[in-house]
């Protein structure tokens, strides 16, 4: 089923914010799938990706992580924030992010195959106008991700049964603004391997000699001792 593309006024776009230090990391991958219901379609190459409405569409996003400085772990993360592009509202409602439980592939996944949301990331976040940017915190996500747990990307599902709305997908030629992860790092990147030991350095030169002190005074005599006993056999063999 092809998705249909409304045209979007833009009045005074958010700026994103740019932190210090912080990555923009690749979209490698964007979908939806329809849940109501399920059913084995693709809607991977579509230009935008749907959530809520009478399908019960749920948004599928996934970034790279390993574009990051070799050696980032989640303590280097201060923060990471994901942005979606509002594309069109039918109706505006509320929407939920989590994480995704299982793998996934662009080019095939469907209503039958798609994963389901694991660990949340934002719950009842509002989408109210086209042409906006819905941004949350994705820290925990991508700390997680860092220290191990698979990074099978994010699921955003309806919080409501009311909820109509599309997000730019990568492959948008019209608004162009796809799903972005950024991530603020706490510095510029781990510390570097310790280097090589230098080559020792030569011998220095040998001090000069220290002056000799002068001679001290001489101790005073001692008293005299007392005189021994004689030996009184001795003087008898004498």
């Amino acid at each position: 089923m092809n998705k249909v593309i409304r045209p979007v006024l833009f009045f005074g776009l958010a700026v994103l914010p740019m932190a210090a230090l912080a990555q923009t990391l690749p979209l490698t991958q964007d979908s939806f799938v329809v849940t109501n219901p399920a059913n084995g379609a693709n809607y991977g190459n579509t230009t935008t990706i749907n959530v809520g409405g009478p399908l019960a569409s749920q948004a599928l996003v996934q970034f790279d992580l390993s574009s990051l400085p070799a050696g980032t772990t989640a303590a280097n993360v201060a923060k990471a924030t994901l942005t979606l592009f509002v594309n069109y509202v039918g109706a505006a409602g509320t929407i939920n992010f989590s994480v995704a439980n299982g793998a996934w592939t662009e080019s095939t996944v469907s209503g039958n195959t798609g994963p389901s949301p694991a660990a949340a990331v934002a719950s009842g976040i509002s989408v109210t106008k086209a042409g906006s940017y819905v941004t949350v915190d994705a820290t925990a996500a991508v700390q997680a991700w860092l220290n191990g747990t698979t990074n099978s990307g994010f699921i955003i599902t309806p919080n409501d049964g009311t909820v109509s709305i599309a997000f730019d997908s990568k492959e948008s030629t019209t608004t162009s603004h796809p799903a972005g992860l950024t991530v603020a790092l706490t510095s510029s990147g781990p510390t570097g391997a310790t280097g090589p030991t230098g080559v020792t350095g030569a011998t220095g030169a040998t001090g000069t000699t220290g002056f000799t002190g002068p001679t001290g005074p001489a101790g005073s005599t001692g008293a005299t001792g007392a005189a021994g006993v004689t030996d009184r056999k001795s003087t008898r063999l004498n």
